[in-house]
């Protein structure tokens, strides 16, 4: 007679298909635990990497706007000329105050002559311009832009443009006898830091038909 015996594996760990030994249900809940307790603790420290790469991204952002802005600026006052100007002008500005200055200059050799304006307005500096008109005003802000730019945005109060007269830094707005004598123009930008009441300060000097 050939006898049988029969086993019975512990209740408190199953097997699997393989053989190889499973979690029992309490491991699983405490490996979960663990688990939400590991990305509580990193969460705080990701978000703030996260915030502090989208601060400085949109600090480079800004810094490349400036750099754009200012360049365009310094362009626009070294290629001023009052060449083929239809009205009498004796120098390329035409006016010279704290928050806008206007002159005449060509877009390239050979083309008729355009008026630009540059003007710190509602937190923003704009560029504008248009082809001279036949006359001069008494102020050429009703010119026919046929461009009206916001080159930088974010601009605070303070910013201002001064202006050169004699190898001296003259405070705006400058005189019609002082026009023909401006040797460049001086642009003030102030902007709120990012995350601070300071402000920060970029100035450029742009000399004029230089």
């Amino acid at each position: 007679m050939v006898s049988t015996s029969t086993s019975e594996r512990p209740a408190s760990r199953r097997s699997t298909s393989s053989g190889e030994p499973g979690f029992t249900l309490i491991e699983l809940v405490c490996g979960l635990t663990l688990a939400v307790i590991l990305a509580l603790a990193v969460a705080p420290l990701w978000v703030s990497l996260q915030t502090g790469s989208a601060r400085e991204s949109d600090q480079t952002v800004r810094l490349m706007q400036e750099r754009v802005a200012v360049s365009r600026f310094e362009r626009d006052l070294r290629l001023a000329s009052a060449a083929g100007c239809p009205f009498d002008l004796s120098a390329p500005i035409v006016e010279a105050e704290r928050s806008r200055v206007v002159l005449v200059t060509q877009a390239r050799s050979g083309s008729a002559p355009i008026v630009i304006e540059w003007e710190i307005v509602n937190g923003s500096l704009m560029r504008r311009w248009g082809d001279c008109p036949p006359t001069r005003s008494v102020a050429l802000a009703g010119a026919a832009y046929r461009d009206n730019k916001t080159m930088l945005e974010g601009v605070q109060s303070g910013s201002l443009f001064t202006y050169i007269v004699g190898g001296v830094v003259a405070a705006a707005p400058a005189t019609d006898a002082e026009l023909a004598s401006i040797e460049g123009v001086v642009l003030d930008l102030r902007a709120k830091s990012e995350g601070a009441r300071s402000s920060v300060r970029t100035v450029s000097t742009a000399r004029v038909g230089r």
